[in-house]
């Protein structure tokens, strides 16, 4: 069977050691197996190598995400970000917020708020009320059986009664929208 490969490496520490190489084996491939990468020797003082295909190929502190819970090896788990959300920008990279992704996007109602008079906007509430003369022609009025005047035309100051509680309401939403999980990891 055919081996396409002179040298077989646990990780890039082990192959940039190059035990067992020599100048003799300027061209061959090493496979490393951390990341199933395959490296050309062009160098043997000192000993260099060169990316020929395979798995690797991403330079030490290169940051990617992957689906799946563990980083794969070769590379290690960043947790330093945890619950976020992620935002494409054009610029320099940052992160910020106050609110945990599951947090917010797990609510099922808004937060209680209490209307004050200041939120509602400028208006009246008019009433209307009849009048009728009564004992007989003796100059006294009734308004909607609630003021008495003496004499016609009299003005009369009053205000309308008021309603409701006052309370706080909320109102229903559902932001529980659909994700997938990925983890940050970064090369060895």
């Amino acid at each position: 069977m055919h081996v396409p490969y002179a040298w077989v490496f646990p990780n890039q520490a082990a192959r940039e050691t190059g035990v067992g190489v020599d100048a003799s084996g300027i061209g061959k491939l090493a496979r490393q197996l951390n990341d199933n990468s395959l490296w050309m020797l062009v160098g043997t003082d000192p000993i260099t190598w060169k990316a020929a295909g395979g798995g690797g190929g991403f330079e030490s502190g290169t940051r990617m995400l992957f689906q799946q819970s563990t980083a794969p090896t070769g590379w290690t788990k960043d947790t330093s970000h945890n619950d976020k959300a992620l935002r494409v920008v054009s610029g320099a990279v940052g992160s910020g917020g106050s609110v945990g992704f599951s947090t917010l996007f797990g609510r099922t109602a808004t937060d209680a708020f209490t209307l004050t008079t200041a939120h509602m906007p400028p208006h009246g509430h008019p009433f209307s009320f009849s009048a009728s003369e009564s004992g007989g022609g003796s100059g006294n009025y009734l308004w909607g059986q609630l003021f008495k005047i003496s004499t016609p035309n009299q003005s009369v100051a009053s205000s309308v009664g008021s309603s409701g509680s006052g309370s706080a309401h909320s109102h229903g939403l559902d932001m529980r929208v659909k994700f997938v999980d990925f983890i940050i990891a970064q090369k060895d």
